[in-house]
């Protein structure tokens, strides 16, 4: 592919695809592209395991994903060395602020140095040209789509530059590229957390697997979000090293996910909370940027901010909004990754453009930590013909943790049939019994 569609001199790129083909050739479709999220999940991977499909689905569809560029098979990002020492990612002053921004100038030069002139075509567009030569290289005249998180976005993107190839469109746990402004979208993501936090407190406060039953789980977290705030709270496996409270958010959406998880948050709670109170002075244990995400976010989205008392507008902002879980460190960390980016992003927010597509599927959770409801709710508007289902609980990618959400994403792609208006799923409790458990889903590090 050419690493710039506009200028295909430039040179080009190589990019992975997989494809599981239909196991009911006779009854095949067509090609069904699937991509997991991220920015930076492997679209090879997730088509090579059904993307996470039905039989059914499998069966009448040839499933093909391909690693965005910059991602596993597709030329991924390497950084070199940064030449910059790493920062809080929570600036208390312009001081430190001043040093983010210095740092993440530093990560996106030596990136860009690593991984050459395709670092700057990273975006949905770009990905989405590249689906579409993929599209013709299969021989095919329109494809399906099915989406999960920041992948939503990408067939998003697709739709827009292509509708005349969109046979169908699932998007499973939807991004919003019409949100604008840091203060707003860091606040959405925070109230999305807030919202799945309190489902959880609700299920902690009479089931026999959560180790706070019979105490307020609210209670219990504004009372170590005010530990954690004086210094008082530290790691559980490290107790030199401080436990501040977006640490303690980062502990709760990492558990929000999959409800599953939820017993496990339990008991991470009940120990942080029978902790001796007395001053940690290690320092906050803090994940290093990751130059891949920033790369591909940067390209689409853009949080300009000049100086440290911005920031902390958005903060303050964003803790009035979700006053127990004070901050979604995955809104956080998208606000703050393009500063210091020595150009703004090529394809930034905006209203959406997509016509003259079939009738297309949103599909969220209430619950959702990452990509919050209200998102679900202004594409759906936004996209003409579009269908909403909703479902009530927590957790992230509806068609894997509701029956009910399964079965209309599969109605809908295998037979155009999408739900009612205001058509909703009902919330899955977590199961432990024996024959039904499995491991939740629990990220290594937010994403969408």
């Amino acid at each position: 592919m050419p690493i710039d569609w506009a200028k295909p001199g430039r040179g080009s790129v190589k990019i992975a695809v997989a494809r599981l083909k239909a196991a009911a050739p006779k009854q095949r479709l067509g090609v069904l592209f699937v991509n997991p999220g991220g920015p930076g999940g492997s679209g090879v991977d997730f088509a090579l395991d059904g993307g996470g499909l039905s039989k059914q689905v499998r069966q009448r569809y040839d499933i093909v994903g391909f690693d965005p560029r910059g991602v596993g098979g597709s030329h991924p990002v390497e950084c070199g060395p940064v030449r910059a020492a790493r920062p809080q990612a929570y600036p208390r002053n312009q001081a430190e602020f001043t040093k983010l921004t210095a740092y993440l100038a530093a990560l996106h030069k030596a990136c860009r140095a690593k991984t050459g002139p395709v670092y700057d075509f990273l975006g949905a567009a770009d990905v989405a040209r590249d689906m579409d030569a993929i599209r013709a290289a299969l021989g095919e005249r329109k494809v399906s789509y099915y989406g999960v998180s920041y992948g939503t976005w990408l067939g998003q993107r697709y739709a827009e530059l292509f509708p005349g190839r969109v046979r169908s469109l699932a998007l499973d746990s939807t991004m919003d590229h019409s949100v604008a402004g840091a203060a707003r979208f860091s606040a959405e993501e925070a109230q999305g957390l807030e919202v799945a936090y309190g489902q959880f407190a609700q299920w902690c406060a009479t089931a026999k697997e959560c180790a706070l039953r019979g105490r307020d789980p609210v209670k219990v977290l504004d009372t170590l979000m005010t530990r954690a705030q004086r210094g008082r709270l530290h790691e559980i496996d490290s107790p030199k090293q401080w436990l501040s409270p977006p640490g303690l958010a980062r502990m709760i959406h990492a558990s929000s996910y999959d409800p599953l998880a939820w017993a496990q948050l339990g008991e991470e709670l009940n120990e942080l909370s029978r902790q001796k109170e007395k001053p940690v002075r290690g320092r906050e244990g803090e994940e290093e940027p990751d130059g891949a995400f920033v790369g591909m976010l940067c390209a689409d989205w853009s949080f300009p901010m000049k100086n440290y008392a911005e920031l902390a507008d958005v903060r303050a902002r964003t803790r009035r909004a979700a006053p127990h879980v004070r901050v979604n460190p995955l809104g956080w960390e998208a606000v703050t990754a393009c500063l210091g980016r020595p150009r703004g992003a090529r394809d930034p927010q905006r209203p959406y453009r997509i016509a003259g597509i079939p009738r297309s599927l949103v599909v969220n959770g209430v619950g959702d930590p990452a990509t919050v409801y209200p998102w679900a709710l202004s594409v759906n508007r936004q996209v003409p013909g579009s269908a909403l289902l909703t479902y009530e609980g927590t957790g992230h990618g509806a068609y894997g943790l509701s029956p009910c959400a399964r079965k209309a994403v599969d109605a809908y792609l295998l037979a155009g049939r999408t739900p009612l208006p205001g058509a909703r799923c009902p919330a899955v409790p977590p199961n432990y019994s024996a024959r039904t458990r499995s491991a939740p889903h629990v990220p290594s590090r937010p994403r969408w």
